[in-house]
C-alpha cells in the first residue's frame, strides 16, 4: 500500500468517526442553556468551554436550586464523555491530511513534522479541558470554581489555537492540490482566520468552529472519491 493510499484511508476512517460522533453529540448535549449563555455565543457547549466566571457556569447549567439543572448537567457530562473518543478522531483527521499532503509532495521538512505534532497538542488540550468541564459540572459553590475556570481557559486556548494554526498551515498546500479538494483549502483558511480573530472578539471562535466543520466534511467527502 502506498503512502498516499494509507493517508486517504486515515482521512476516510477518521472523517467518518468525526461525522458519526458529531451527530451523536448533537443529540446528547443540551440544546440550550438553562438561563443564559456566555454573551455572544449560541451553543451552550461552546459557551461552557469558554466560561470564565461562576455566573457563566450557572447560566448554562442552572443554579443549584433550579430543577432543570440535574438533566442539563447529566446531558453535558454524557456529551463530554463521548468527546473522549471524538478528541482522538479529529486530531487523527489532521494527521491524515498532513500525511496525504506529504505523500503528494505538498509538504516537506519541518512543516510536515510540525503538522504531525499539532494534533497531539489538540488532543492533550481537549483532554485536560474535558477534565475541568466534568469538575465544573459537579460544583455548586461559585467560590470553588476559580481554579478550574482558570485551568479551563488555558486548556481551551491550547486546543482551539492548535486547531486554528493547523487549519491555516494546511490551507495553502490543499489549495495547491490539483484535485477538487483544493476548494477545501479556502474553507480551512477561513476557519483559521476567524479563529484567530477570536483573540479580538471571542464569539468569532464559535463561527470558526462551524466553518471548520464544513472543511472537515468536504475533506471527508473528497476522501471517499479519491
Amino acid at each position: 500500500m502506498t503512502a498516499e493510499r494509507r493517508a486517504i484511508l486515515i482521512v476516510r476512517a477518521n472523517g467518518a468517526i468525526v461525522l458519526a460522533l458529531s451527530i451523536m453529540m448533537l443529540a446528547v448535549f443540551p440544546a440550550a442553556p438553562v438561563e443564559r449563555n456566555v454573551p455572544g455565543f449560541v451553543s451552550p457547549v461552546v459557551g461552557f468551554e469558554l466560561a470564565s466566571t461562576p455566573e457563566h457556569v450557572f447560566g448554562i447549567l442552572g443554579r443549584p436550586d433550579d430543577p432543570r439543572r440535574a438533566e442539563t448537567v447529566a446531558r453535558m457530562n454524557r456529551g463530554n464523555l463521548i468527546d473522549f473518543v471524538y478528541m482522538i478522531a479529529y486530531p487523527a483527521l489532521y494527521a491524515g491530511i498532513a500525511l496525504l499532503l506529504t505523500a503528494r509532495g505538498r509538504l516537506a521538512g519541518p512543516l510536515a513534522k510540525f503538522l504531525l505534532f499539532l494534533p497531539a497538542v489538540m488532543w492533550l488540550g481537549d483532554l485536560l479541558e474535558n477534565r475541568e468541564l466534568l469538575v465544573l459540572a459537579e460544583l455548586t459553590d461559585g467560590a470553588s470554581m476559580a481554579d478550574p475556570l482558570a485551568r479551563l481557559r488555558t486548556f481551551t486556548f491550547m486546543k482551539w489555537h492548535a486547531l486554528f494554526g493547523a487549519s491555516i498551515l494546511i490551507a495553502i498546500p490543499i489549495w495547491q492540490d490539483l484535485s477538487r479538494w483544493r476548494w477545501c483549502g479556502l474553507v480551512f483558511a477561513a476557519a483559521g482566520i476567524l479563529g484567530f480573530g477570536s483573540l479580538v472578539h471571542l464569539p468569532l471562535l464559535e463561527a470558526a468552529a462551524y466553518v471548520m466543520a464544513l472543511a472537515w466534511l468536504g475533506t471527508w467527502v473528497y476522501s471517499l472519491r479519491a
